[in-house]
């Protein structure tokens, strides 16, 4: 009987497949976890599942009253579960984890994705009155008591003595002000890179 059904098409193993509740693209549903398939006769199910009925693997029976009465529940044998679960590829490698899938198991410990990446995020500064208002962007050094990993649109309590690594030049937009950093910010990459005994000296000069 079963080297009738290694014939089987398809169609009808992703059948016996649902009815167990296997899937072989997931690594989570590799085990039977229910046996129940209901449809009405006639279908292209139905068919296919009264092909498995014939060769052992399935029967067929009344549907439970709370169903209508004129539709079939099949269910896998003791063989036709064998069957499905030897007939199951090889399951699927696991998902490569990214940097994020990281971050999310110990996110607790970090101020938000950028600090967990260790990327030195910019900050808006602002200054003057409602109607004067201004703003800037900056960066501070990585080793500063004033960087921050989540990007401030308030940041009103800063001092102008604070060493600023890049800062773009005050404007009354952020628009405008983001547009000046990011000018600032492709001069500064365009810098000669220092000897680590020359970077303490740049900044305080």
């Amino acid at each position: 009987m079963e080297k009738a059904m290694i014939e089987a098409t398809e169609k009808q193993l992703d059948l016996l497949w649902h009815t167990l509740g296997l899937c072989a693209e997931r690594t989570d549903r590799r085990s039977i976890s229910r046996n129940y398939f209901l449809t009405s006769p006639g279908y292209d199910d139905a068919n296919n599942l009264d092909v498995l009925v014939a060769a052992g693997l399935m029967t067929c029976g009344k549907a439970p009253a709370f169903c209508p009465q004129d539709e079939v529940v099949y269910r896998a044998t003791d063989e036709g579960k064998r069957f499905a679960l030897d007939k199951l590829p090889p399951p699927p490698p696991p998902a490569k984890r990214t940097r994020f899938d990281e971050y999310l198991d110990e996110c607790e410990c970090y101020d938000g994705f950028a600090h967990f990446l260790g990327i030195n995020m910019p900050l808006y500064q602002q200054r003057g009155e409602w109607r004067g208002r201004e703003y800037r962007m900056v960066r501070y050094p990585r080793d500063s008591v004033y960087r921050q990993y989540r990007r401030h649109y308030s940041l009103t309590q800063w001092s102008p003595y604070e060493t600023l690594e890049v800062a773009g030049e005050w404007a009354p937009t952020m628009k405008e002000a983001k547009a000046s950093y990011k000018a600032a910010l492709k001069q500064f990459r365009a810098r000669p890179k220092l000897p680590a005994n020359d970077f303490e000296r740049l900044y305080s000069a």
